[in-house]
């Protein structure tokens, strides 16, 4: 299934929806929230719901980047030129991730996955919610076959909103820098070398249990799928205003089970409503078991 919800129709622009850029005595306010309704209208991605301060650095960080003089100029260049586009939502969505990131927090994953896999009969599943490049969602392939958990097609579901992104998911190729956390023997074991002095490649058997697709989790109101025994969005809801926050952790519990597992960034904590449906499960590594009704009672 290709299941692809960037494209939204009929929403307030940028300028509408965020004072902090283009109010308040702002003088770059206006040429940044232009920029970002170019982003918008050309991508279907609205970064209106992500944190105003981080937002401005990554433009003006692009803006550099490209050469450009001042913000007008750099808004001339992006209408100009539909490749800055790309340029510019990869920049604003900056991917920090390596396989088997924090190991001792995938640890207690596999410790809880393992649980799971006991106590139940059917293959488990995955959502990497944020999946940037793949890292993650390849991780989290490896950790069930590690487990001994059958190979199903797309057994682990990766998401992004960032194209080029997914792009490099898809070719699943790695330098030795993403890979630093990662056992020897896992590596030998499910990536291959692509060349003399090209990166490592992830191989067919892992590939096979992972579906990647676009999702963007301040705008769906659904998860591309349900019954998930383990979401991982790492790092993500950092980014997002509170407000975008609270509504793409509804997105997330939306896709587990029940008992299913909700793991965050060792940066993040759920809400007051999300906890009323969570317990914890290894609070250090930030990982959740999702009771549902039971909790909420």
């Amino acid at each position: 299934m290709v299941w692809d919800a960037r494209t939204r129709r009929g929403e307030p622009s940028v300028t509408q929806v965020d004072p902090t850029l283009g109010q308040g005595g702002d003088p770059e306010g206006p040429a940044i929230a232009a920029i970002l309704d170019v982003v918008r209208a050309r991508t279907g991605t609205d970064f209106a719901g992500y944190r105003a301060a981080t937002v401005r650095r990554r433009v003006m960080n692009r803006v550099v980047s490209a050469g450009a003089q001042t913000l007008e100029g750099y808004l001339s260049r992006l209408l100009a030129d539909p490749h800055e586009v790309g340029e510019l939502v990869a920049r604003l969505t900056i991917k920090v991730s390596r396989f088997y990131r924090n190991p001792h927090h995938v640890a207690a994953v596999v410790a809880a996955l393992a649980r799971l896999a006991a106590a139940g009969d059917r293959p488990l599943r995955a959502w990497s919610a944020g999946c940037g490049r793949g890292e993650e969602a390849y991780t989290l392939a490896i950790l069930l076959a590690e487990l001994g958990q059958p190979s199903v097609a797309g057994q682990v579901i990766g998401s992004d909103v960032d194209p080029a992104a997914l792009g490099a998911a898809t070719a699943a190729r790695y330098p030795d820098e993403a890979l630093v956390d990662l056992p020897p023997r896992l590596r030998a074991r499910h990536l291959q070398a692509g060349g003399p002095g090209e990166p490592l490649v992830v191989r067919e058997g892992i590939r096979a249990r992972v579906r990647l697709l676009a999702h963007d989790l301040t705008t769906t109101p659904a998860p591309p799928e349900d019954g998930f025994d383990l979401v991982a969005c790492r790092n993500t809801l950092i980014y997002f205003r509170p407000e975008v926050q609270a509504r793409a952790e509804r997105v997330l519990l939306r896709g587990l089970r029940p008992g299913g597992l909700l793991w965050l960034g060792e940066a993040e904590w759920p809400s007051r409503a999300a906890s009323r449906v969570l317990r914890p499960v290894d609070p250090q590594a930030r990982l959740f078991r999702f009771v549902g009704d039971e909790g909420a009672a």
